[in-house]
Order: C-alpha cells, then sequence, then structure tokens
C-alpha cells in the first residue's frame, strides 16, 4: 500500500475526526472509505451524477514581476514578464543593436531572473511587436541560447511601427523550500555591473556561475537573501528588501541607475564574494 501526503481544510478534518470518533477507526481508514465509496460513484452512475466537489483556494504571491501560486506540497506555479522595446535594428529603435545581442541579453536576464526566484522555467512565451520575419530572427536568437522550451506565442505589427518589441513570459516551478527572506541587521551587497544604455551592449555579461554560487549560499541559508536589479534600479531594490525584513535601509554608498539583471544584491552579515561591494544594510 502506497503513502500518499493531501493538504485538506480543517473543517473537514474536524468531520472526518467526527466520523472516526463515531465509527472507532483511524482518520486514514476513513478517508480510504470517503475514496472507495467516491470512485464507486463515478465509475458506476458518473454519466448521470456528477458530485460538486470543493474547489481548492489557490494563494497567489506577488513579488515586483512575478506571480506565484501555491501548489502545495512546498511547490508554486511562478509566472514573470520582461519586456524590451526600442532596441534592435529597426529605424525608430533608439539604441541600435544586432538581434543576437539582443536575444542573448534577454536570455541572460530570463536565466538571472530563474535563478534569484529558485525557478526552474518550464516553458518561455515570446510575443513581438513586430513583422513574423523579423520577429522569426529574434525567436531563433533567443531560443538557442535557453534549455527549455521556447514558443513564438504572437507577432502583431498592428500600427506598422519601425521600432522593436520583444517580450517573454517565463513559466515554471519555484522550490519553496527556499527562504528568500532579508533580515534586519543584514549588509547589503551589489554584484555584477548596473549597465544600460550603449553600455550594457558593450560590456560583457556578468559570469552566470558566480550568480549560481551565490544562488546555492541562499539555498544552504549561508546568505539572506537574492534579488536581481532590474529597470527601477538599485536603490528601489535595496528598498524592497528592506521592506521585506520589516525594517529600514541605510545607504552606505549609493548607486543609480538600472539593469536588466546585470547587476544582483544579496543581503548577508559577512561578504559572500570579493568582488561584491558592500552599498548599505538593513536597521
Amino acid at each position: 500500500m502506497r503513502v500518499v501526503n493531501l493538504r485538506l481544510d480543517e473543517s473537514v478534518i474536524e468531520k472526518i475526526d467526527g466520523i472516526s470518533s463515531r465509527l472507532l477507526i483511524s482518520r486514514s481508514e476513513v478517508i480510504r472509505q470517503a475514496l472507495t465509496l467516491y470512485l464507486s460513484l463515478i465509475e458506476n452512475i458518473g454519466f448521470y451524477f456528477k458530485p460538486s466537489i470543493f474547489q481548492p483556494e489557490l494563494e497567489i504571491y506577488e513579488e515586483r514581476n512575478s506571480l506565484s501560486v501555491d501548489l502545495g506540497n512546498n511547490l508554486s506555479l511562478t509566472v514573470f514578464s520582461i519586456a524590451y522595446g526600442g532596441i534592435g535594428e529597426l529605424e525608430s529603435d533608439w539604441l541600435r543593436a544586432k538581434i543576437p545581442r539582443v536575444a542573448e541579453i534577454m536570455a541572460h536576464q530570463v536565466k538571472v531572473e530563474s535563478l534569484c526566484r529558485f525557478t526552474q522555467p518550464l516553458a518561455i512565451q515570446v510575443s513581438t511587436g513586430n513583422n513574423l520575419d523579423y520577429s522569426l530572427r529574434f525567436y531563433r536568437e533567443f531560443s538557442k541560447r535557453l534549455d527549455s522550451r521556447v514558443v513564438l506565442a504572437e507577432s502583431e505589427n498592428i500600427a506598422e511601427t519601425k521600432q522593436s518589441f520583444f517580450s517573454a513570459t517565463v513559466i515554471g516551478v519555484r522550490d519553496m523550500k527556499i527562504k528568500n527572506v532579508p533580515r534586519r541587521g543584514d549588509r547589503i551587497f551589489l554584484y555584477g555591473k548596473v549597465a544600460s544604455g550603449r553600455r550594457i551592449l558593450d560590456e560583457e555579461l556578468p559570469d552566470l556561475s558566480e550568480i549560481k554560487r551565490l544562488v546555492d549560499e541562499v539555498r544552504d541559508g549561508k546568505i539572506s537573501s537574492i534579488f536581481p536589479v532590474k529597470g527601477d534600479g538599485v536603490h528601489n531594490t535595496c528598498l524592497y528588501a528592506a521592506s521585506i525584513a520589516g525594517g529600514r535601509l541605510r545607504v552606505k554608498e549609493r548607486v543609480d541607475g538600472g539593469c536588466p539583471a546585470t547587476a544582483i544584491i544579496v543581503t548577508s552579515k559577512e561578504k559572500p564574494l570579493e568582488d561584491c561591494l558592500e552599498i548599505g544594510e538593513i536597521l
């Protein structure tokens, strides 16, 4: 006989325990008999009889540009999106760049954000605001830089614009056993480069292996938390970490600007890497 774990509302457990007491049988036996009866009904009169079942109350968590739906068993379905506009090879792009480089930067951001969310991507949906040929060029370059399944969901250029627009929606499973929680008393460290504009095109992307190392240290409880720096900037990322800790931010070294996850912040008691820059602490 196999062991199966399941989560039930407290009110249902109370009813099971009441029946268990009256019939002098175990809670497990009540559940087994209830399932046996239910399956028998479905198999024999299910065509005419559709028993109603309670819909589970799904808990949904919001974290910056992501949503997570609690699936139970310490897992959640996590969805997050990133979008680039005005960077590419088209006439009106304010930042002219070859499609392979744009795809490389966006794929790197997907990897960093997935790592920092402890999420294993299942599929990535790409949408564009450009014609099909241009969209397919981006899709091919983007897909070959990722291990997950990538789908081109839409390419529409309704307004016939001459500017690039690409978006990627990542769907993955998150390990909820890992606590990514900053604490009061943590120091805040910046790793990577806060790069945007022409600089992001000309400089090398941060070493992904070092980011994986930091993520593993959060997983092992050696570091409190890790967050990617996005377009809203380093300072806002630090404020976000401080708000989760229920504390306030004290800035030691002001770093302005945002980036597409070419930099991350970690909160920890001790410096995690030699080339991390200490920029603040949570009081």
